[in-house]
């Protein structure tokens, strides 16, 4: 019987630390013209238990440079038109929506930041080259990715703890065509503060407003 109390402490310890531990994730970006790639790696139990994936971006078919997106447009006038007295007692019932709305977005903002707080970046470093095969194309072009390099870190630095310097550099190359780009970056958080996370999305979720689902199931066609 002394085993059934060895494992009963066992799980009951596991349960208990099982907050406490820390999840890694290491994530590496790589791209170089056409070919790309996206490695994930996610540990914890100091390594002992890990999963990695790895996700090679589509390349775009050659014969189409752009995204195609469908888009459905309504007309306006119909032979079932109906008109709608527009009372101010309307009017005041939408704003009281709109602001319910906003308050909702507000909140899950709130969560998704708190959580945000308590990951910890430990390696950042972010190296690219471009070139366009003009040297004052290129310069621009370089100038644009510093904005863009410089922007991003700040959001970063803003809402996660930046414990390490990061490595942002840009090289020109004013001869030829390139575009490569390598990032990788290294964070951990509490799967305590995750699971918290979660619920309180969760509970946040189905505190939405009525007419924010009500309008989720016209788009989709289905009657609430």
């Amino acid at each position: 019987m002394h085993w059934i109390w060895w494992v009963v402490i066992s799980i009951t310890s596991f349960l208990i630390l099982l907050p406490f531990q820390k999840i890694t994730v290491n994530l590496s970006y790589f791209h170089d013209r056409d070919n790309d790639e996206l490695n994930v790696k996610i540990s914890t139990f100091f390594g002992l238990a890990s999963y990695k994936i790895s996700v090679p971006v589509l390349k775009v078919d050659e014969d189409s440079a752009s995204i195609i997106v469908k888009e459905e447009q309504h007309s306006a006038v119909n032979d079932n038109e109906k008109t709608k007295k527009i009372t101010p007692e309307i009017i005041l019932k939408d704003l009281r929506k709109v602001k319910d709305f906003l308050r909702h977005v507000v909140g899950f903002h709130k969560i998704v930041k708190r959580f945000l707080r308590e990951i910890s970046i430990h390696d950042f470093s972010w190296r690219s080259r471009f070139g366009v095969g003009d040297a004052a194309a290129t310069g621009t072009l370089v100038g644009a990715v510093w904005g863009v390099k410089g922007s991003t870190l700040g959001i970063i630095t803003h809402y996660m703890k930046l414990k390490t310097d990061p490595i942002l550099e840009v090289h020109p190359n004013f001869q030829q065509l390139t575009s490569h780009t390598e990032v990788s970056c290294m964070f951990s958080f509490r799967l305590g503060y995750a699971i918290v996370a979660a619920l309180q999305i969760v509970k946040h979720w189905k505190k939405r407003p009525k007419f924010v689902s009500e309008n989720l199931y016209e788009q989709n066609g289905i009657q609430s």
